[in-house]
Protein backbone atom coordinates (compact mmCIF):
# COMPACT_ATOMS: atom_id res chain seq x y z
CA UNK A 1 0.00 0.00 0.00
CA UNK A 2 1.17 3.49 -0.69
CA UNK A 3 -0.35 5.28 2.30
CA UNK A 4 -3.36 6.63 0.39
CA UNK A 5 -6.50 7.03 2.50
CA UNK A 6 -9.02 5.25 0.29
CA UNK A 7 -11.88 6.52 2.47
CA UNK A 8 -11.42 9.91 0.74
CA UNK A 9 -11.34 8.49 -2.80
CA UNK A 10 -13.96 7.80 -5.42
CA UNK A 11 -13.63 6.23 -8.85
CA UNK A 12 -15.28 6.62 -12.24
CA UNK A 13 -15.48 4.29 -15.18
CA UNK A 14 -15.93 6.71 -18.09
CA UNK A 15 -16.95 5.88 -21.66
CA UNK A 16 -15.76 8.51 -24.13
CA UNK A 17 -17.45 9.04 -27.49
CA UNK A 18 -15.80 10.02 -30.79
CA UNK A 19 -16.13 13.71 -29.92
CA UNK A 20 -14.21 13.15 -26.67
CA UNK A 21 -17.35 13.68 -24.59
CA UNK A 22 -17.94 11.63 -21.45
CA UNK A 23 -21.04 9.78 -22.62
CA UNK A 24 -21.31 7.05 -19.99
CA UNK A 25 -20.09 7.37 -16.40
CA UNK A 26 -20.32 4.72 -13.70
CA UNK A 27 -19.29 5.44 -10.11
CA UNK A 28 -17.25 2.73 -8.41
CA UNK A 29 -16.41 2.21 -4.75
CA UNK A 30 -13.37 0.87 -2.93
CA UNK A 31 -14.73 -2.69 -2.70
CA UNK A 32 -15.36 -2.76 -6.44
CA UNK A 33 -11.86 -1.44 -7.17
CA UNK A 34 -10.42 -4.22 -5.02
CA UNK A 35 -12.33 -6.74 -7.17
CA UNK A 36 -10.90 -5.48 -10.47
CA UNK A 37 -7.48 -3.98 -9.72
CA UNK A 38 -5.63 -7.18 -10.58
CA UNK A 39 -7.03 -6.95 -14.12
CA UNK A 40 -4.60 -4.03 -14.54
CA UNK A 41 -1.17 -5.63 -13.98
CA UNK A 42 0.66 -2.56 -15.32
CA UNK A 43 -0.83 -0.25 -12.70
CA UNK A 44 1.45 1.97 -10.65
CA UNK A 45 -0.75 1.98 -7.56
CA UNK A 46 -2.86 -0.37 -5.44
CA UNK A 47 -6.21 1.35 -5.93
CA UNK A 48 -6.06 2.78 -9.48
CA UNK A 49 -5.99 6.21 -7.84
CA UNK A 50 -2.95 8.01 -9.22
CA UNK A 51 -3.56 7.68 -12.96
CA UNK A 52 -6.25 7.12 -15.55
CA UNK A 53 -6.18 3.61 -16.93
CA UNK A 54 -7.45 2.55 -20.34
CA UNK A 55 -10.01 -0.25 -20.24
CA UNK A 56 -9.67 -2.24 -23.46
CA UNK A 57 -12.58 -4.41 -24.64
CA UNK A 58 -10.61 -7.53 -23.65
CA UNK A 59 -11.19 -6.56 -19.99
CA UNK A 60 -14.96 -5.98 -20.21
CA UNK A 61 -15.94 -9.57 -19.45
CA UNK A 62 -13.58 -9.88 -16.47
CA UNK A 63 -14.78 -6.57 -15.07
CA UNK A 64 -18.43 -7.57 -15.46
CA UNK A 65 -17.74 -10.90 -13.73
CA UNK A 66 -16.29 -9.00 -10.77
CA UNK A 67 -18.87 -6.19 -10.82
CA UNK A 68 -22.09 -7.47 -12.45
CA UNK A 69 -23.82 -4.07 -12.71
CA UNK A 70 -21.17 -2.70 -15.09
CA UNK A 71 -22.32 -1.88 -18.58
CA UNK A 72 -20.12 -1.16 -21.57
CA UNK A 73 -21.69 0.63 -24.53
CA UNK A 74 -20.68 -0.04 -28.09
CA UNK A 75 -18.64 2.68 -29.78
CA UNK A 76 -17.22 4.16 -26.57
CA UNK A 77 -13.66 4.02 -25.32
CA UNK A 78 -13.43 3.41 -21.57
CA UNK A 79 -11.06 4.62 -18.89
CA UNK A 80 -11.03 4.19 -15.13
CA UNK A 81 -9.48 6.46 -12.55
CA UNK A 82 -9.68 7.72 -9.01
CA UNK A 83 -10.35 11.19 -7.67
CA UNK A 84 -10.40 12.89 -4.30
CA UNK A 85 -13.87 13.19 -2.79
CA UNK A 86 -15.06 16.53 -1.46
CA UNK A 87 -14.54 16.69 2.26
Amino acid sequence: MNGINTETLGWHLIGWDGDEQASHITDLNRVEILRIRDLFPGRDDDFLETAVYEVPPALYSGMQSAIPHLEFREGLEYQIGGFLLSV
